[in-house]
């Protein structure tokens, strides 16, 4: 898809206003998965109406072809300055409210979606799916909220990012379904490298109740890890069953397994992808990869170079 007319529309408290309207001068969205929350900068000249913004304010910024944008980021301005060419502005995804919240709660025989659901129970939800159980978890105010989510996801071997709409997603790796990315329609430049993976991490039932049933998840094993081997092992309090920990260790060898291919692929502006998005590389010179997986996206529109869009892609 090559963009004949980029644009963007900026969405500042309720008020849209395009490219020559807010007097832009360029926008860059940077989205990923993991602990950042997707951040967005603007530049504008003197007198834009976007120096009504503050702190707080509520921002949303759609890409796409001029008429036919669609939302990328939404969230809340978190810098307003006044430079020597115009104004800048920085924002956070609407995800940045967990980062704000404390709570402190036990949870029995739930999964860590649950978990996850009742925790950001104030933010804006968009899918959240992992069916790791716990038989007991607890949380509590000496960290944030999106401090335990990312715990969770992590062990349930899940991604953390946001909708465009600024939702929390949480959700498994994808599979399937993979964008195809074509040289001389799609592809600018791209570097892709394979590597040694690096050695997995396994995690260990604390609890004995794959020995003694499961109404014994509370009773400590003595030896949980019997035969250490070269590689480390976690034990977590959470990971009371065998169930748990076998999960656990699965997701982080799945991890591990992906980190030996890494790369970066630069592309022809394309509003619609995201992070944990599968992408496929066609029409290389040589042989082309087989397909990646995306870590983070970074939109950026300016005069110069337009629409471009760069991906920080690993192996699936």
């Amino acid at each position: 898809m090559k963009l004949s007319r980029p644009s963007a529309v900026v969405t500042l408290d309720g008020r849209g206003l395009t490219p020559g309207e807010a007097r832009l001068a360029w926008v860059r969205l940077s989205l990923g998965l993991g602990a950042a929350h997707d951040a967005a900068e603007l530049a504008a000249g003197p007198g834009s109406p976007l120096a009504a913004a503050s702190p707080g304010s509520r921002l949303k910024v759609a890409l796409g072809e001029a008429g036919d944008e669609e939302t990328v980021w939404t969230g809340e301005v978190s810098e307003v300055a006044v430079t020597s060419s115009g104004l800048r502005l920085e924002g956070l995804a609407a995800t940045v409210a967990l980062s704000r919240a404390r709570r402190s709660q036990t949870y029995l025989r739930q999964s860590a979606a649950d978990i996850v659901r009742d925790l950001a129970a104030s933010a804006t939800l968009d899918r959240i799916q992992a069916p790791l159980r716990f038989e007991a978890y607890s949380v509590d105010d000496r960290r944030p909220v999106w401090s335990h989510v990312l715990d969770l996801a992590r062990l349930a071997g899940c991604d953390v990012s946001a909708s465009p709409e600024g939702g929390l997603r949480m959700a498994p790796p994808r599979h399937g379904g993979a964008v195809t990315l074509r040289w001389g329609a799609d592809l600018l430049a791209w570097r892709v490298a394979a590597a040694t993976a690096p050695a997995a991490a396994s995690t260990a039932a604390l609890g004995a109740a794959s020995e003694q049933g499961a109404k014994r998840w509370h009773w400590l094993r003595h030896d949980p890890v019997p035969s250490p081997g070269d590689t480390p092992a976690y034990l977590l309090g959470a990971l009371r069953t065998r169930d748990a920990a076998d999960g656990a260790s699965r997701a982080l060898a799945v991890r591990a397994g992906r980190a030996a291919v890494r790369g970066e692929v630069l592309l022809v502006g394309r509003p619609a992808l995201r992070p944990g998005d599968l992408v496929e590389l066609r029409g290389l010179p040589d042989a082309a990869p087989g397909p990646l997986r995306v870590l983070a996206v970074e939109h950026r529109l300016d005069g110069r170079a337009g629409f471009v869009t760069s991906l920080a892609v690993e192996g699936t």
